[in-house]
């Protein structure tokens, strides 16, 4: 398959080092991956498609045209997006009247949807090449206690994401297997990490976070890999704040799938970006190395 980025709001905006661990990991597995020029937000999935269906709909459709216009499919960097891009075209897809009104709409700029373009989360390319990235590890990560957070949009809803268990999911502790590190089983792995309600009500949502950094920290876990930026920022940015309110001292590092991979690999950290984490990582690498 054919692939160009689908980079989306927040990486590019606020978290550009990760999508630099995912342009170097992928380069360095061999899949070459291009660039789609001209994208909107995705839309989001918890904020548009809640106010104003017809534009979520239309927006996300939008973007999918960009791509069938280009005949590539998609490569997510985000697990919200890659959700947003496969519910508008599950919705499109499975309903024609929906299909033509949306057209209608896409005709004013010149654009029409056809349903030929297919959507893939980053992880699950990964996980496609897990053989390959197998045999390239040059430096396993042997004795690295990590705590995968697969999180929402990574596996629900199960019917339009369709590919790992919802309810048992496995790829990214496989994912992390392959890289001779070790995934950590514990209580709330399925729990949302509280991203969602920040805006709405910051108290719950930094309960959510603290009690998924508690049933980490029990088990034993040495660092947390998230496959979402929404994620990422919440447990990166605001574990500082959940020891401020909370009266608590965690200090857990937070990586992405592809920075772990990378550094794996064999790829040269210092051009990772790895200084731009919060919560410092000097531990970690001193683990590893």
């Amino acid at each position: 398959m054919s692939f160009n980025y689908f980079l989306g709001c927040v990486i590019p905006g606020r978290l550009p080092f990760l999508e630099v661990s995912a342009r170097k990991t992928f380069e360095k597995i061999g899949l070459k991956v291009g660039d789609q020029a001209n994208c909107s937000c995705c839309p989001d999935p918890t904020g548009v498609a809640q106010l104003d269906h017809e534009s979520f709909l239309a927006l996300g459709a939008r973007n999918l045209c960009l791509f069938e216009e280009n005949n590539n499919n998609i490569l997510s960097l985000c697990s919200g997006c890659t959700e947003t891009l496969k519910t508008v075209k599950y919705i499109l897809d499975n309903d024609n009247e929906k299909k033509k009104e949306i057209n209608t709409k896409l005709k004013e700029i010149g654009k029409n949807y056809k349903g030929k373009v297919d959507i893939k989360h980053f992880a699950e390319v990964l996980f496609e090449n897990i053989e390959k990235i197998k045999k390239l590890v040059k430096k396993p990560l042997k004795d690295l206690k990590v705590a995968g957070h697969p999180g929402c949009h990574y596996l629900r809803p199960s019917e339009i994401i369709n590919w790992d268990d919802p309810l048992n999911p496995k790829t990214l502790d496989e994912l992390i297997a392959a890289i001779g590190a070790d995934p950590v089983e514990y209580t709330l792995k399925n729990d949302c990490c509280g991203n969602p309600l920040e805006k709405s009500d910051k108290d719950i949502s930094l309960t959510m976070l603290e009690n998924k950094l508690q049933s980490m920290k029990e088990a034993g876990t040495d660092c947390i890999v998230c496959v979402c930026p929404a994620c990422y920022q919440q447990f990166d940015f605001n574990q500082r704040e959940v020891n401020r309110n909370k009266n608590t001292d965690y200090n857990i590092p937070v990586f992405y799938i592809t920075e772990l991979i990378a550094l794996a690999l064999g790829i040269d950290i210092e051009t990772l970006g790895l200084n731009f984490h919060r919560i410092k990582i000097n531990e970690i690498l001193q683990k590893i190395s």
